[in-house]
């Protein structure tokens, strides 16, 4: 069996890998096995390039995705660096037994240079992701970008631009027991410093962003959270201008 902490370096090393760590033993068809191959292949010099490769996951539903491609904008910017999205690289198209969606998504990650993960919600594709990287050989190349984990603009001395009482909207929507409360006090701070927001308005923005969720981390999510905290791999953020800064993290 190959070993988690090391990532395979053959062929051989990574089917074995395939087979005991992601199919947990299921069997391969001489036809699979060959499909396999052949996309490991045709797909050598993205997976094993001199250039940086970021696999960004994430949540694909609007309106998170915009923040997906915020990211890849600034990955992409980088010299030398390919940031890409499991949706775009081709299907392996293996059997119906086979799970290859899983099968590809371990392909990429296992040769990615990093890994950076945003996460906006605890339900969804990206919950699912959160939970495959937790293992040790790629664990230590990923990189959380939880919103609003943390408040930022909490301070009500802040509170003196739009964007900034939009931001808080946000974090109210992660941290307040009573949102409707919290947004009417909003607004009034908001019309105390000149600015003209009303309550609706506040909470149409926070349909924009969050699609009609009421976000929030289940405790499960939260303790990993913290450990990725602990090894200086989690970052938080509200607004996207935070986002693309935190992003600076990623090496």
């Amino acid at each position: 069996m190959v070993d988690m902490a090391k990532i395979p370096e053959n062929t051989d090393e990574l089917t074995d890998f395939i087979l005991d760590d992601v199919l947990y033993g299921l069997e391969l068809d001489p036809i699979d096995s060959e499909r396999l191959l052949s996309y490991m292949r045709e797909r050598h010099e993205h997976l094993f390039g001199p250039h940086s490769t970021y696999f960004v996951l994430g949540s694909y539903e609007s309106p998170f995705k915009y923040r997906l491609d915020d990211a890849l904008d600034v990955l992409n910017y980088r010299h030398d660096a390919y940031a890409y999205l499991l949706a775009t690289q081709p299907d392996l198209n293996m059997s119906d037994a086979v799970p290859d969606l899983k099968v590809k998504f371990f392909l990429h990650a296992l040769y990615a240079d990093a890994i950076p993960l945003i996460l906006e919600h605890d339900t969804g594709e990206a919950v699912a992701e959160f939970g495959r990287i937790e293992r040790p050989t790629l664990l230590d190349r990923t990189y959380l970008f939880p919103r609003a984990l943390e408040e930022h603009f909490n301070d009500e001395s802040l509170l003196t631009t739009r964007d900034a009482v939009r931001a808080r909207a946000i974090e109210l929507a992660y941290h307040a027991a009573d949102i409707d409360e919290g947004l009417a006090a909003l607004a009034e701070r908001a019309r105390d410093n000149g600015l003209s927001i009303s309550t609706q308005e506040l909470g149409s923005y926070l349909d924009s962003e969050l699609n009609g969720r009421t976000p929030s981390y289940s405790g499960v999510i939260t303790d990993s959270l913290s450990h990725l905290d602990a090894l200086d791999q989690c970052f938080s953020w509200t607004t996207t201008e935070e986002l693309e800064e935190q992003l600076s993290h990623v090496p």
